[in-house]
């Protein structure tokens, strides 16, 4: 058996457990630069805040109803998700972080012990030592665990176990086919031509259908849904094939200097992100983006990919490599809205291929970046960081509605009387 665990309104639970008069209050939270809302308090839901909606569209209505409006506090949510991944690990032998609110925890054989009992054991402890309210989904499968967490909360439940033939037959019955995990949306309209609506409906074609009209995967999800499992829990992560960083302004850039800095910092993030999986990037892209809402400017979406001479994760070395080629492609006279990175070309940090005609000695580069990553682990992030990256950061994404940081940064833990 298997449980799939997620936190309830995750962002705005996190904003809540420390501000807790908010409770039964509505409370959204934004997306980068304040721009939509990307998570919402069951009384947003009811007053009809929907997701993505933007800030400047919905503002009327949560002014009227005296909203508590958050930026993205992701420094936050990112403490409160490892404290609940650390508290489920002790409830499995193998956990599966599915993402920063969401986990697979395998169950193993439960015989003889009443799972219903056991989730709601789970949950309590949970919220005990969190303080996070979590949803708890129990199936023969993951496809399963995941519908019976989406149920769950369908039916306000705080967990569903979803143990026999015939509470899973009841649950698929009316399940929509477009909320099982694994329809995206290209599945959902080739299932609606064959007017499947459900997930009753999906268990009910063919395998070999499927097969011919959903590849593998859609064949897998079909087994899964029988309760045969075909996907497993994984323990470790696997090596991203590619990472990005990137980030609108606050306003618009002009200026190259400005743009170079924001660069300089997508490529520490990048390098960080490689040195935490043991990796190295062989290719870069950096690209700019203008407005393109905007049909009062001109527009120009520049973006060059180029082969680094030795696969890095130095910072160092990818900051110099992606600043040089922000510059073959910048051109002054438009308005800028985003720059990024994204580095692919990945391999094992052990595996890198040497040049016959070039030397390759990175030591001291290694040696560099494992004190800058010692220091901001122990400081915070950014506490070291090399001079491209500017101090002021006037181009920074906009939080108007930033909360502290409450598990993360010494002068804002909370003071009691």
């Amino acid at each position: 058996m298997f449980a799939h665990v997620d936190i309830n309104n995750c962002y705005v639970s996190c904003e809540t457990l420390f501000q807790p008069h908010l409770k039964g209050r509505v409370v959204v939270v934004l997306s980068n630069n304040d721009g939509c809302v990307i998570a919402r308090s069951n009384e947003a839901k009811a007053i009809g805040i929907k997701m993505a909606d933007a800030e400047f569209i919905v503002r009327k209505n949560l002014a009227e109803h005296q909203a508590a409006i958050f930026s993205s506090n992701y420094a936050l949510y990112a403490d409160m998700s490892a404290r609940m991944m650390n508290n489920l690990a002790r409830y499995t032998y193998m956990l599966m972080v599915y993402s920063i609110d969401e986990a697979f925890m395998a169950l193993g054989n439960m015989a003889g012990i009443d799972l219903e009992t056991y989730a709601s054991m789970v949950s309590r402890n949970v919220m005990r030592d969190t303080g996070l309210s979590i949803t708890l989904g129990i199936g023969p499968t993951l496809s399963l665990a995941k519908l019976a967490n989406k149920a769950a909360k369908k039916h306000g439940r705080a967990v569903l176990v979803l143990d026999t033939k015939e509470k899973i037959d009841t649950e698929t019955r009316t399940f929509p086919i477009e909320d099982v995990w694994g329809v995206g949306q290209a599945y959902y309209q080739k299932l609606q031509e064959f007017q499947i609506q459900t997930a009753e409906d999906f268990r009910q074609l063919a395998p070999d259908f499927v097969r011919q009209h959903m590849t593998v995967q859609g064949w897998r999800l079909h087994q899964e849904l029988w309760g045969i499992p075909c996907n497993v829990i994984k323990d470790v992560a696997e090596r991203s094939k590619g990472i990005e960083s990137s980030q609108s302004f606050n306003t618009y850039q002009t200026e190259l200097e400005k743009i170079e800095e924001a660069t300089a910092m997508h490529a520490a993030t990048i390098a960080v992100k490689l040195r935490q999986q043991n990796s190295m990037a062989m290719l870069l892209t950096i690209y700019l983006r203008t407005n393109k809402h905007n049909v009062k400017h001109d527009q120009h979406y520049p973006s060059i990919t180029v082969k680094v001479p030795f696969a890095t994760n130095s910072t160092q070395e990818l900051t110099k490599i992606c600043i040089q080629a922000l510059r073959a492609i910048w051109q002054p006279g438009y308005n800028y809205l985003k720059t990024g990175i994204r580095a692919t070309g990945i391999i094992p940090a052990g595996e890198v291929q040497f040049n016959l005609f070039k030397d390759y000695d990175n030591t001291k580069q290694q040696k560099l970046s494992g004190i800058i990553d010692d220091i901001n682990a122990r400081y915070g992030r950014g506490a070291l960081r090399i001079a491209a990256e500017g101090y002021e950061k006037s181009w920074a994404m906009k939080q108007e509605f930033l909360s502290k940081q409450y598990t993360t940064n010494w002068n804002d833990i909370i003071v009691t009387k």
